[in-house]
């Protein structure tokens, strides 16, 4: 049965110019820690959707840069960009063909979207298709959050959401070492600059303000509900984002 993704996919993203540059600069500051020194790195994006960690990737210097999707809406919205993409039917078998050819492969919100049955498989490929030397980021939706279920039931295409431990025990397990995962936020703080600036007067950056205090009062009592659940000891380490990232590599 063929899916029309573009429907939930344009609850979120569009390709005005605005939108565009704003993802492009969340997608430069997610990757800016992981990306490789060199910019003839192999890197390629898995469920690349729209194609906006592909552009933050150009922008930042990157050639040999392509990107993989089942949706060939997305697919086609990345080729309006001149991007270097491919439409698949079957992302295992793809990648089962690119062994050792990635210094980086990036998965931002894909793994949620692949049967339990297959992850094992889908997440072994890609395993196998990176470098001895290289790197894989991914994000996935976090269970631990406060809004877990919203999170994990908002795209009728997910099939599950992960804590710390499931997907640290789904990577290493696929043939992964040195897995760390990390919360990973959406929203920012405002900038302390614009205290000092005429932004102090606008509408938005009170809004901004605002919403920051409401964000930082509701994840501390999230935060005491898990110290009280749990013990001091997990209840402080839990990541309480929305997704979390991972990073893992195949070095011993």
């Amino acid at each position: 049965m063929n899916i029309d993704y573009s429907r939930q996919y344009s609850i979120w993203h569009s390709d005005s110019p605005e939108h565009i540059e704003n993802m492009k600069i969340y997608y430069e500051k997610l990757l800016m820690p992981y990306i490789p020194r060199d910019k003839n790195s192999f890197i390629l994006d898995v469920g690349c959707g729209m194609g906006f960690s592909l552009i933050a990737l150009k922008d930042m210097g990157f050639k040999n840069i392509e990107g993989i999707d089942i949706d060939s809406k997305q697919i086609q919205s990345c080729l309006n960009k001149m991007l270097n993409v491919t439409l698949v039917e079957d992302s295992i078998e793809y990648l089962s063909k690119k062994e050792d050819t990635y210094d980086m492969i990036l998965a931002f919100d894909v793994i949620e979207h692949v049967p339990h049955q297959y992850q094992l498989e889908f997440v072994t490929a890609i395993q196998k298709a990176i470098r001895s030397d290289g790197i894989l980021v991914c994000t996935v939706p976090n269970a631990n959050s406060t809004l877990a279920s919203r999170w994990r039931y908002i795209d009728w295409t997910h099939h599950i959401s992960f804590t710390e431990h499931s997907l640290d025990f789904l990577l290493y397990n696929a043939g992964f070492k040195n897995v760390r995962v990390f919360e990973t936020e959406f929203f920012q703080a405002p900038r302390l600059s614009s205290i000092f600036s005429h932004l102090i007067l606008t509408k938005c950056f009170w809004s901004s303000v605002i919403h920051w205090f409401c964000f930082r009062s509701v994840r501390a009592l999230r935060r005491i509900e898990m110290i009280a659940e749990l013990g001091w000891g997990q209840g402080k380490v839990i990541p309480l984002s929305l997704n979390i990232l991972a990073t893992a590599d195949k070095r011993s």
